[in-house]
């Protein structure tokens, strides 16, 4: 009897560790909502190298402080340096958008078909907020006293002052640092991925959701811009697409790498397409 419930107790916890494993695979990992480390500006507040503030709309703000920024890539990298400027420290959400909309009397931006219910329903809220254009971006950022980044501003907040491609070594997978190939079927709430923060504490900057700058991209391969923010944005550049950064979900690691680029048609909105914004 006394070697039974020996066995037994050998036996038992071995079954519960198995079983808890399959369960683990088979219904918690891809569901984001289970696995994931909630973002709060609290937290966040304690993954910064610098100082924040609250915006205008209610998100927290890293301070990027003035000095070199490494940007470009391959022959056209570069070193350059930049004034300070704050930037969000997580993607704009679902959420957020929906207060300024609400502000502003606007229309909501049109989620197609099964991707309907992350704007209807509340629990997705914290989810960056897609299917906006470059212009909507623009206009949600500058109502709050801001801008979309520029490709330089970008870039600075992203890879610090070393020029970091990627935070991690690409020989390996890091869907613990970012969300892309897919692996967590879908976006994931902005900002629940801290082991992935840049160099001075931003979020999100490799995969989620591409983000929106204001560059043109008139070639792949062309010199990082130092122009002002404002002579950015009013430029038409007819036959080019507005600059997205930072890859998506359902990106592989090459757009995540945070010297690489990705255009679209300003009016173009998209489910892989969100933004954050900087303020001067």
């Amino acid at each position: 009897m006394r070697k039974l419930v020996r066995v037994l107790f050998i036996i038992i916890p071995i079954l519960l560790i198995l079983s808890g494993w399959v369960l683990f695979n088979q219904k918690i990992r891809p569901n984001h909502y289970q696995l994931l480390f909630p973002y709060t500006s609290f937290l966040g507040k304690r993954l910064t190298k610098t100082e924040t503030r609250k915006g205008a709309d209610g998100r927290l703000q890293i301070r990027v402080p003035a000095g070199k920024a490494i940007v470009g890539r391959d022959e056209y990298e570069a070193e350059i340096r930049l004034d300070d400027f704050w930037i969000d420290q997580i993607p704009v959400t679902a959420g957020a958008y929906k207060k300024f909309l609400s502000e502003r009397r606007l229309l909501a931006p049109r989620y197609h078909d099964e991707y309907a219910e992350y704007w209807t329903e509340k629990k997705y809220e914290n989810l960056p907020v897609v299917f906006v254009s470059w212009g909507q971006a623009e206009v949600y950022c500058e109502h709050y006293g801001g801008h979309l980044p520029t490709e330089a501003q970008w870039e600075k907040a992203a890879r610090g002052p070393d020029g970091i491609i990627l935070y991690w070594d690409d020989s390996r997978k890091a869907y613990d640092k970012a969300n892309y190939d897919n692996f967590f079927n879908g976006a994931t709430p902005a900002g629940w991925l801290p082991k992935g923060r840049t160099y001075y504490g931003v979020l999100d900057m490799s995969g989620n959701v591409r983000e929106w700058v204001l560059d043109w991209m008139t070639d792949e391969d062309q010199a990082v811009r130092t122009d002002p923010w404002k002579t950015l944005r009013d430029e038409k550049i007819p036959n080019s697409g507005r600059i997205l950064k930072g890859g998506a979900f359902s990106d592989d690691l090459s757009h995540l790498r945070l010297n690489f680029r990705d255009a679209h048609d300003p009016n173009s909105p998209g489910i892989n397409r969100g933004f954050r914004c900087v303020y001067e």
